[in-house]
């Protein structure tokens, strides 16, 4: 009895010892992080240079595999390290790493992908964070240069500020406008009456445009696309300075509108027109629909 006992109890040793072998390899090569979950290789470690933390702002060369193939090769990247989305994210991987290290991550591609908006696009049901870290700027250096950039850009935004009415004011003399503006700045400047229907909120109306800086500079045009533009007014789907001068028109109608930034694209501006810029619009309401 002693003895079937003695082998039963061996037979058992040795199943568990097989699947806590089987466990703890799961990925050859890699170690588990328990507290985060992520699966991980070093092959450099500098455990006396700066290790990451949220806030601070790393260089880093940066590949993303399968198992099998590589989805994008490595490339350099600047990345500042946020809170993690979820446990065992790529910004609690990059967390574990130090200036000159570098390393592979297992995430689980279900979880990535669902935490970026999406679903997972491939069969495999892991992706292989590969990074070299090669530089870091602590949170401190990165507010402070933040900081400092805000400040140079409120300085250029006072100066932009200040030149704009002077700047309209010029337009205004040589372009000999005579009509005054409206309660918020805008001037309608009427060049053909429409004898449509009459531009109203809630209704979407068709409208052929080309929009300038003051300078000249053509930076839209839908005459050039051969494509007026669709829009329902008074949705907020166009500038308020688009709104207002467009709900003056009747069908068929044309009109310039001058447009202060404030009723444009206002301190930030956008790719093409900068900040605190006044813009020209020539506009031609094509049609007014329900």
């Amino acid at each position: 009895m002693k003895k079937t006992i003695s082998k039963i109890a061996l037979l058992l040793l040795a199943v568990a010892f097989a699947f806590n072998f089987t466990a703890c390899s799961k990925y050859k090569g890699f170690k588990h992080d328990k507290e985060s979950g992520i699966y991980y290789k070093f092959y450099v470690i500098n455990k006396d240079s700066a290790q990451a933390q949220t806030g601070d702002v790393v260089s880093l060369f940066y590949q993303l595999s399968l198992k099998d193939s590589v989805l994008v090769p490595s490339m350099p990247i600047q990345e500042m390290i946020q809170e993690s989305l979820y446990k065992g994210d790529v910004y609690s991987a990059l967390r574990m790493m130090h200036v000159g290290d570098s390393a592979t991550f297992i995430l689980d591609a279900d979880t990535f992908f669902h935490y970026m908006g999406g679903t997972n696009p491939f069969d495999e049901k892991e992706l292989y964070f590969t990074f070299k870290m090669t530089e870091l700027m602590p949170k401190a250096e990165v507010e402070a240069m933040m900081k400092e950039q805000e400040a140079k850009y409120q300085v250029m935004i006072e100066q932009a500020k200040a030149a704009e009415d002077s700047i309209m004011t010029q337009y205004i003399a040589d372009n000999k406008i005579k009509v005054a503006p409206t309660a918020s700045g805008l001037y309608y400047i009427q060049k053909v009456a429409g004898k449509g229907a009459q531009a109203e909120n809630g209704k979407k109306v068709s409208v052929h445009y080309t929009g300038r800086l003051l300078d000249g500079t053509v930076f839209d045009s839908s005459i050039e696309r051969g494509e007026p533009i669709e829009f329902v007014l008074g949705q907020g789907q166009v500038i308020p300075g688009w709104e207002e001068g467009i709900a003056k028109m009747k069908e068929g109608g044309k009109a310039t509108l001058l447009i202060p930034s404030n009723l444009a694209y206002g301190e930030r501006g956008n790719q093409v027109i900068p900040p605190c810029s006044p813009l020209v619009f020539d506009v031609e309401l094509v049609k007014v629909g329900e």
